[in-house]
């Protein structure tokens, strides 16, 4: 597997990832249905034109997963980074995809991500990666999240 910087010729396969693990997640966990394909592209191909983060795919001659991450956008955690967002294939699911594409989030510096308060799988994920909750939870009824962050070295 490789884990390399996406292209714009990566975009319908991130789409297709996005979408079809945000499916298998929100199965028991009552999430809200508004993702598909052409919206997951349309804003991939946005982020990557407009170039402020990054995303890196993990590849096998196919697109298993991909990353995105950059500075934090939230006003309380300036000059750290942040995850925006992490998918796998949910047949890739267990199998150290999610993993691999973490490495490349440095470790020395503070890392803050935001995460559906429901997944508890996502969020045993990130704990094993050193993430703990900091506190902080935002969202309304339907999509409640809570901020997990790690400490740099």
């Amino acid at each position: 597997m490789i884990i390399r910087h996406a292209t714009v010729c990566d975009v319908d396969a991130i789409a297709a990832v996005h979408v079809a693990s945000w499916d298998a997640a929100k199965e028991g966990l009552d999430l809200p249905t508004r993702r598909t394909i052409e919206v997951r592209r349309e804003r991939w191909a946005a982020y990557l034109a407009a170039g402020e983060g990054t995303l890196q795919v993990a590849d096998v001659a196919w697109i298993l997963g991909f990353i995105a991450y950059g500075p934090s956008r939230d006003a309380d955690r300036r000059g750290e980074a942040e995850i925006y967002t992490l998918y796998v294939a949910p047949e890739a699911w267990g199998k150290g995809v999610g993993s691999a594409l973490m490495e490349g989030v440095s470790r020395d510096t503070t890392v803050s991500l935001w995460v559906a308060e429901r997944n508890v799988r996502a969020q045993a994920f990130y704990a094993r990666h050193g993430f703990t909750p900091d506190g902080s939870r935002e969202g309304g009824l339907h999509l409640p999240v809570v901020r997990l962050t790690r400490d740099g070295r």
